[in-house]
């Protein structure tokens, strides 16, 4: 069996997925709600899904290329899923969180009438509580990547300000980042140099995430949001200028090692 499967379009679906209630459909609804993830495994086993990889897990494709996919109970995997993969049940967050720190998008029940489509750069708005849709827009199966309105502060908070800064100058993979209002939360997004390993945004976002539970009151009042997406990352630069970027043109090396 391949570890990705072609997905098909609604209409060519024999059974319909279940009614469901506007309440499950929504996207925060999703968080909570265990899931049916396909793994790469078809020995009819059900291992630990703590022990599970986000390399582990099945892939499906469609016109857009590869998603994660999961399914809301047994019902839907045996209508829409890939035919005898083994499954692992895990919660929508734990299930975004994974795919957040792969930058990968998320559908769930994917070829259904109600499938719900979860862009990589809505995922941190998302976890961080931010509900980005209504029923009626989940119902109509389009992506949920209409990224939220971001404000500029009309003041920060210190020493909040000046120890995010100071942070992001210790920090020698961040570029540029920006500080702005996303509904009640506030948001930083951070531009990493192009060469900087996948897991410097790990090391910045536990960073951050220190500084507002120290400062904030609590990590979710700060959204994290890597901006190697450049639709994303120009939704930022649209809204203001960077609050943080290092003097000059250093590199990413060399402001590694210290140096200039």
């Amino acid at each position: 069996m391949s570890d990705e499967w072609p997905t098909e379009p609604p209409e060519q679906q024999e059974r319909a997925e279940p009614e469901r209630s506007d309440e499950d459909r929504g996207a925060t609804a999703l968080l909570e709600r265990e899931l049916l993830v396909p793994i790469r495994s078809s020995v009819g086993e059900a291992p630990d899904a703590e022990r599970i990889t986000i390399d582990s897990l099945r892939h499906g494709t469609d016109e857009h290329g590869r998603f994660l996919a999961a399914f809301t109970d047994r019902e839907a995997f045996a209508v829409l899923g890939p035919p005898g993969s083994d499954v692992v049940s895990v919660t929508g967050r734990e299930l975004f969180e994974r795919a957040e720190r792969a930058d990968e998008r998320v559908i769930v029940n994917p070829g259904s009438p109600d499938q719900v489509e979860v862009a990589s750069g809505v995922l941190p708005f998302l976890l961080a509580g931010i509900d980005l849709t209504t029923p009626d827009a989940l119902r109509a199966r389009r992506p949920l990547g209409g990224l939220p309105p971001l404000e500029v502060p009309a003041s920060i908070p210190e020493p909040f300000g000046s120890e995010l800064r100071a942070a992001l100058a210790e920090l020698p993979a961040v570029e540029r980042a920006w500080l702005l209002r996303v509904g009640t939360a506030w948001t930083v997004g951070v531009a990493l140099d192009s060469r900087a390993p996948l897991a410097e945004f790990d090391a910045v976002r536990n960073r951050l995430h220190a500084l507002a539970s120290e400062h904030l009151g609590s990590r979710r009042d700060l959204i994290v949001t890597d901006l190697r997406s450049p639709t994303l990352r120009a939704h930022y630069e649209a809204a203001a200028p960077p609050l943080y970027q290092p003097p000059g043109a250093r590199s990413f090396l060399s402001r590694l090692l210290g140096r200039g």
